[in-house]
């Protein structure tokens, strides 16, 4: 039985054992499809096969500890959105304040103080949230956990946690669209 044959949790399995083939296996089978999904976002094919590389490059580099993971497409595309929501907040705080700024010293502290103002919006909205909320958001959104796999952690059915993520995408969509452009993406990479 060939590689192609396995699992994706059984290549993870095989992956942390650093079995390349595995690794190779995994990357065939997921990278076009997150090839198109991030080309959707940011047209630059540059700039996608750069995000694909840190994605996959940081997905080996844990393969140890990451052999415990259930859904691999999701991960990877949760790992993915992330990288392109850096890309774009990057890209658009840069043109932002290079259009307005004169000197790139003066630019710089003004980014710095979007990216501040932001995480300040962003971390206001977290505290909207009911305790159970937060907890399922950052779940996740940080820990890039499927909604099953929240479920199951939790003793909840499936059910309530998309609830709750509906809340919660709700309200941070609310709390962020003062930031314009920038609130705009970060939201559209919350909901995806």
């Amino acid at each position: 039985m060939g590689y192609t044959a396995l699992s994706d949790r059984e290549l993870v399995t095989l992956l942390a054992g650093n079995d390349a083939r595995a690794f190779e296996t995994l990357y065939q089978r997921h990278a076009g499809a997150m090839y198109a999904y991030a080309f959707r976002k940011v047209p630059v094919p540059a700039i996608v096969e750069d995000l694909l590389q840190e994605v996959f490059t940081n997905f080996y580099r844990r393969r140890t500890e990451l052999a415990h993971i259930e859904n691999v497409p999701s991960y990877l595309y949760n790992a993915l959105r992330n990288r392109i929501f850096n890309e774009l907040r990057n890209s658009l705080l840069h043109e932002q304040h290079h259009q307005q700024m004169p000197s790139g010293q003066t630019a710089d502290l003004h980014i710095n103080y979007d990216l501040r103002e932001l995480e300040k919006a962003f971390a206001a909205a977290l505290d909207k949230l009911t305790e159970r909320s937060r907890e399922i958001f950052l779940l996740s959104r940080r820990d890039h956990l499927s909604y099953k796999e929240i479920a199951e952690k939790l003793g909840i059915s499936v059910k309530a946690v998309e609830k709750h993520m509906t809340r919660s995408l709700g309200l941070m969509r609310e709390e962020l669209k003062g930031f314009g452009a920038v609130g705009i993406v970060v939201c559209s990479c919350l909901i995806q």
